[in-house]
């Protein structure tokens, strides 16, 4: 008689071939295309080819010892413990390719993949970011979430949690008013005007917590997140609130 360990180690074996044939025979059929340069993908790359994937321009922000331009950006606006942002976004760019395939084309996979990868490097600065506890994600109206279908900060911060030791909320933050969308707007005091005071809060969510970062896809000007800081800041002043941000805009 075949041992029961046997028969499930060669069950276990058939599985993943079967597997294996099916995405192979799924990529004969349906191959997918890199997003930035739209070339068929081999079999088992996901969403970008490693030509891109080379050429995708990193912050290292998490690295600095002097002041990033992120921090800076925020100079004189918030009071904040820190602030990292993952990668350089510039206009016709695999950056800008892939943030608008995770915001428009609904690659929330790619936002958790990217998030994940974030999220190893600022656990390799665990004096910066180790004491994170909680992370935030930035959040849409419920009205444009559901035209949507998913908050992309949200999938961000879901892969930043995969690779640290902090946990995601999504209900502490919440947006109660629908506003124009912030690329329509033309200066920094217009959208500040667009975004103050549309945010609530849930303090009861935060029990004990000391130390929290909102997540964001990408950062322009900073006035959503600054909203987002000083109501979070009127109630709860003596928390520590980190800004980490998938890109960061030149």
């Amino acid at each position: 008689m075949r041992e029961p360990f046997q028969t499930q180690t060669k069950a276990i074996k058939w599985s993943k071939k079967i597997l294996r044939w099916k995405e192979d025979l799924l990529h004969l059929v349906y191959p997918s295309s890199c997003l930035c340069c739209e070339k068929e993908l081999t079999i088992g790359m996901r969403n970008i080819c490693d030509i891109c994937d080379a050429n995708i321009r990193y912050t290292y922000f998490e690295n600095f010892s002097e002041h990033s331009t992120l921090d800076k950006l925020f100079w004189g606006r918030c009071n904040l413990t820190s602030t990292c942002a993952f990668l350089h976004f510039e206009q016709d760019s695999s950056t800008q390719q892939i943030l608008h395939a995770i915001k428009y084309r609904g690659k929330k996979d790619l936002a958790a993949e990217l998030g994940a990868r974030f999220g190893e490097r600022l656990a390799q600065n665990q004096s910066k970011f180790g004491s994170i506890e909680v992370l935030i994600p930035v959040p849409l109206h419920p009205k444009k979430k559901f035209i949507r279908g998913y908050n992309q900060s949200e999938y961000i911060a879901i892969g930043i949690a995969k690779s640290t030791q902090a946990t995601v909320n999504t209900t502490f933050l919440t947006k109660g008013v629908h506003t124009e969308s912030q690329t329509k707007k033309a200066n920094r005091f217009l959208r500040w005007d667009n975004v103050s005071d549309v945010f609530h809060l849930d303090i009861s969510e935060l029990n004990g917590v000391k130390h929290i970062a909102l997540v964001d896809d990408v950062v322009t000007t900073g006035s959503t997140l600054e909203s987002c800081i000083q109501k979070i800041q009127k109630v709860l002043p003596d928390i520590q609130i980190t800004v980490l941000s998938l890109a960061i805009a030149k």
